[in-house]
């Protein structure tokens, strides 16, 4: 039995590579940005929103039309599934421009890093920025006393709050949610070879921010 069924895991292994490469990104004569390009698109889009002049982009069907053929995105963005951060709009981006992986509290778990890892190998994005924002719930649950049960208490228990936070409700909460955001991006290299292997060979760039909730600007965060 284990020998018949090794034709059949093959078949299934080469399908996987063929449906891999019929969603690549940039063919090896098209090169894609660079990891500074894609953080200063990223940065001027956030601008324009935050300034409410939003370019209006495509998504009619013409541009439809024209993603049947793959997608080019030039930045992952590993973000919360607040409703109030959608981050096509919050970085003034159109379809197929930026590859969103959305969890409560902008986790690196294994389920979001495999996306990313996707998009890493195998649509060659330069750019992961992660992404948490003001007030956010996931990290205020991560600082109260108890935990929920269930699944939601599993995804609580991987937000990283940090240390020295102030006694001030409200500020603790907004170094916390930085800590996050920090932390988060940290372990992408420490839980990803894939992420890992790209930084290093400086293919790949890691940044964070957090988002506010009423002006629309992203606070960038420098790495401690």
């Amino acid at each position: 039995m284990k020998r018949r069924s090794l034709p059949t895991r093959s078949a299934a292994a080469v399908a996987w590579i063929i449906a891999l490469a019929a969603f690549s990104t940039y063919a090896a004569d098209k090169p894609g940005p660079t990891p500074e390009q894609a953080w200063r698109w990223l940065k001027e889009g956030n601008e324009r929103f935050a300034a409410d002049r939003l370019e209006g982009k495509d998504v009619g069907p013409a541009r439809r039309k024209e993603l049947t053929a793959g997608q080019h995105p030039f930045a992952v963005v590993l973000s919360c599934a607040d409703s109030r951060v959608p981050p096509e709009i919050v970085f003034d981006r159109g379809l197929g421009e930026i590859f969103v992986v959305r969890v409560a509290g902008n986790i690196s778990e294994p389920f979001a890093l495999g996306s990313i890892d996707y998009a890493v190998e195998h649509l060659h994005v330069p750019l992961i920025v992660v992404l948490g924002h003001e007030q956010c719930g996931a990290v205020a649950a991560a600082l109260g006393k108890s935990r929920p049960a269930g699944n939601l208490g599993k995804l609580i228990g991987e937000i990283h709050v940090g240390e020295n936070l102030s006694a001030d409700k409200d500020e603790a909460l907004a170094g916390a949610v930085r800590n996050n955001a920090r932390r988060q991006a940290e372990l992408l290299t420490q839980r990803s070879e894939v992420i890992r292997e790209h930084v290093k060979q400086k293919t790949l760039q890691i940044v964070a921010g957090v988002y506010s909730l009423a002006s629309g600007k992203v606070q960038w965060l420098e790495a401690k």
